[in-house]
C-alpha cells in the first residue's frame, strides 16, 4: 500500500506493525513465498493488512490468474478434469486435486460484456440434446448472427412450448427484435411470431427434408427412369426459387409454378401444397432482408465448439456442464465476436 489508511476510521496516521508470510501459487511462477505487511492505526488501534484481493481471495493460496489459466485448460480439454490436473502439474509443478478444479468450474460465471447489450436483432435459435446422468436434457441457445456471439444459453429438462416461450421472451426483452432463424420444428413458429419477430426456416434443413420426401417416394413406388428424371427436374425448378434475386421475384416464379401445378408429379405437388404454399414467407424472408440468416450453420458451429458430441453424453451435474459451456463460450467470444 503506497498510502495506507485505516479501513475502520480512515485515518492515515498508521504504523507498520508485523509481517505475515503467505505462500501463493502463480501459474507462470509456480509457488511464490510472499510477505504481507500488517499495519496498526494510531488513531483507533485497529490492525489491518495490505489488500491483495485483486490478486487472490482471502484464505486461498491459488491466485485469480492461476485459476483462470486453469479454467482455460478446462475449456481447451472440453472439461476433462483429469487432463487439466495433469497439465497444471506439468506446467507449474503445483499439484492440484481434481475436486479443487471441479469447484473452480462450478463457481465460474459467464459475464456478458456490456457491448453485447446492443444486439443486432438478427438471431438464430436452436436446441441441442445433452445427457446428464443418463437422462436427456435440452440446451436452449439464442445466438446473434451478426455479432457472432451467444445471447443466452440454458439447459432445460423439457423441450416444450412453455419453456421455449419463456426462454425467448426473457432473453429478448428490451433488445432489437427483427428475425429469428430456426430449424423446421413447427412449434417455434407461433411463439417467434407472437413475440414480434420475422421467422425464417433454415434452408439446409428444408432441402434435407424435401430430398428425404422425394427419395422416400421414389423408393416406395416402382418408377421408370423417365419418371425419376422428371421428378428430379421438377425438384431443381423448386430449388431455383431460393436463388431468386429478391422476395418479389421468388413470389412471381412460385405463382407461375402454381398455375401448372397439375403437371407436376405427386411428390412435388405435395411439397408445394403442404410446405411452400402455406409457409412461403417463412422459407423466403431472407430474400426480403439480406441480414436474415438463411441457415442455422453458425449456431451449429457454435455447438460443435462449445459442446462436441464426444463429451455431451458424459456429464453428471447440470451446473457442471453449464459452466463448461460458459468457459468454451469465453474462448469463442475472444476468437469470433464481431462488433457492430
Amino acid at each position: 500500500m503506497f498510502k495506507p489508511f485505516c479501513p475502520e476510521c480512515y485515518s492515515k496516521n498508521v504504523n507498520k506493525d508485523e509481517i505475515k508470510r503467505r505462500k501463493l501459487y502463480f501459474y507462470d511462477e509456480g509457488e511464490v513465498k510472499t510477505e504481507i505487511q500488517i499495519y496498526k492505526c494510531k488513531n483507533c488501534g485497529k490492525k489491518f493488512k495490505t489488500d491483495i484481493s485483486e490478486i487472490v481471495n482471502e484464505n486461498n493460496n491459488f491466485t485469480h490468474e492461476f485459476k483462470m489459466k486453469s479454467l482455460e485448460l478446462v475449456a481447451i480439454f472440453y472439461g476433462s478434469v483429469r487432463n487439466v490436473a495433469y497439465k497444471i502439474k506439468k506446467d507449474t509443478g503445483v499439484p492440484v486435486s481434481q475436486q479443487t478444479i471441479e469447484n473452480w468450474i462450478l463457481n465460474f460465471k459467464y459475464q456478458n460484456k456490456e457491448h453485447k447489450n446492443r444486439y443486432s436483432g438478427y438471431y438464430i435459435f436452436d436446441v441441442e440434446w445433452v445427457k446428464i446422468k443418463g437422462v436427456w436434457h435440452y440446451r436452449f441457445t439464442l445466438f446473434d448472427s451478426k455479432q457472432n456471439t451467444v445471447i443466452a444459453d440454458k439447459i432445460y429438462s423439457k423441450e416444450n412450448s412453455k419453456n421455449i416461450r419463456e426462454f425467448l421472451d426473457k432473453n429478448t426483452i428490451n433488445k432489437n427484435k427483427i428475425a429469428i432463424t430456426t430449424d423446421l420444428d413447427e412449434k417455434y413458429k407461433p411463439i417467434i411470431e407472437d413475440l414480434g419477430f420475422k421467422h425464417q426456416w433454415c434452408l439446409f434443413h428444408a432441402f434435407k427434408n424435401f430430398n428425404k420426401k422425394i427419395n422416400k417416394y421414389i423408393k416406395k413406388n416402382e418408377l421408370s427412369d423417365e419418371e425419376i428424371a422428371k421428378i428430379r427436374k421438377e425438384k431443381l425448378e423448386l430449388f431455383s426459387l431460393f436463388d431468386s434475386e429478391n422476395y418479389k421475384s421468388a413470389r412471381n416464379k412460385f405463382d407461375k409454378i402454381l398455375t401448372k401445378i397439375k403437371d407436376f408429379s405427386e411428390v412435388i405437388q405435395s411439397i408445394i401444397l403442404d410446405s411452400l404454399m402455406p409457409y412461403f414467407k417463412t422459407f423466403f424472408n431472407f430474400l426480403d432482408d439480406k441480414n436474415i440468416e438463411c441457415t442455422s450453420n453458425k449456431i451449429e458451429n457454435f455447438f460443435k465448439r462449445t459442446l462436441p458430441k464426444s463429451v455431451k453424453k458424459l456429464m453428471k451435474v447440470k451446473k457442471g456442464i453449464q459452466s463448461r459451456i460458459y468457459l468454451r463460450t469465453e474462448i469463442w467470444d475472444r476468437e469470433n465476436f464481431i462488433e457492430i
